[in-house]
């Protein structure tokens, strides 16, 4: 078998490439590692790309387009060491009938920890907490309470992966789950007695928190808008850890700055957050540099080789990307 590797220097990447996986790819076949700095341009993916049975792709690599895939015809296998294949994969590889993988069920877990904690911090005011005590004082226990996830109302714009893992860790908290989500039937939320699929206006206007777990594309893009935002009831925590675009950002620092509601954020339309950007002076919310999934490095590759694993032994995947799915799936060439 013969395998690509797209991601730069990835064999010498110990915390994404652990050294017993490295071994373990090699020892299925030959591999073609991309040892430079960066990442293969169009061309000399379209190049290396003949005669490969596998291709392992990473954050960064281009899309496996038609012209990509011209001189791709043993191609048998994308491998994605990611979450969405949105921006690797293309129509022209389901055409093709190549499975797509990618270690999007590795990535769930560790996100919807980070967003849990957002939450959780924030309803307990833990950094306020910490401030204040580093800077000698000790607010007054008879001042005014903090707030608990027990017994909230939780709105989910999305569900997908995150979302059905959230809501596993949300149940010991007695919630109520309002889940606005147009792509899903209430069998998918069979399992959870304590959700219910709603509209949107119902999802944001009963909520105590909102969590965003929808993909980017052209229809989610600034969903959450003036108006939107403007619905939330007071008092409300609005955390966002999928995309930042989703998210009017001018309107949500509007409405910040009204003090009216307070938010987590994980996610920006631009990355790294400018430097002058006014969410960085705002006290009502919490800012994370796109890192609620950050602990999950160390298995993606582990994963996505399991995978390829199975390949060559015959097994059925266990972890294919459906078309459907990729037609739905976050679009990274919208403004981020």
């Amino acid at each position: 078998m013969y395998i690509l590797v797209t991601y730069p220097n990835a064999r010498s990447n110990e915390t994404l490439y652990p050294s017993a996986v490295v071994d373990r790819l090699e020892s299925l076949g030959e591999v073609d590692w991309n040892d430079s700095d960066e990442q293969l341009s169009r061309d000399e993916l379209r190049d290396r790309l003949e005669g490969v049975d596998v291709c392992v792709t990473g954050w960064g690599t281009h899309e496996l387009s038609e012209y990509v895939l011209g001189e791709a015809g043993s191609l048998e296998l994308v491998a994605h060491v990611g979450g969405s294949v949105a921006s690797i994969a293309s129509p022209a590889l389901y055409d093709r009938e190549i499975p797509v993988c990618s270690a999007n069920h590795v990535m769930a877990p560790f996100v919807a920890e980070g967003i849990l904690s957002y939450v959780l911090s924030s309803f307990r005011s833990v950094i306020d907490f910490d401030a204040a005590v580093k800077r000698g004082e000790w607010p007054s226990k008879a001042g005014d309470p903090t707030d608990s996830l027990y017994g909230a109302t939780v709105g989910f714009v999305g569900l997908g992966t995150v979302g059905r893992t959230l809501l596993e860790l949300l149940e010991p908290f007695d919630v109520t789950v309002d889940v606005y989500d147009p792509y899903i039937s209430s069998d998918d939320l069979a399992p959870f007695d304590f959700a219910t699929r709603a509209d949107l206006e119902s999802t944001l206007e009963g909520a105590d928190v909102v969590s965003i777990h929808a993909s980017k594309t052209p229809e989610t893009l600034h969903m959450i808008d003036t108006d939107r935002l403007a619905s939330l009831p007071d008092g409300c925590l609005l955390v966002n850890a999928a995309r930042g675009a989703i998210v009017d950002e001018d309107a949500l620092v509007d409405e910040l700055e009204t003090g009216r509601i307070s938010a987590a954020l994980d996610v920006y339309e631009e990355e790294p957050l400018p430097e002058d950007h006014p969410l960085r002076d705002i006290e009502n919310v919490v800012l994370g540099p796109h890192v609620a999934g950050n602990p999950c490095r160390r298995h993606l590759a582990d994963a996505v080789v399991t995978e390829v694993e199975r390949f060559d032994r015959g097994d059925p995947l266990q972890h294919t990307v459906p078309r459907e799915r990729y037609e739905m799936m976050t679009r990274d060439w919208l403004s981020a």
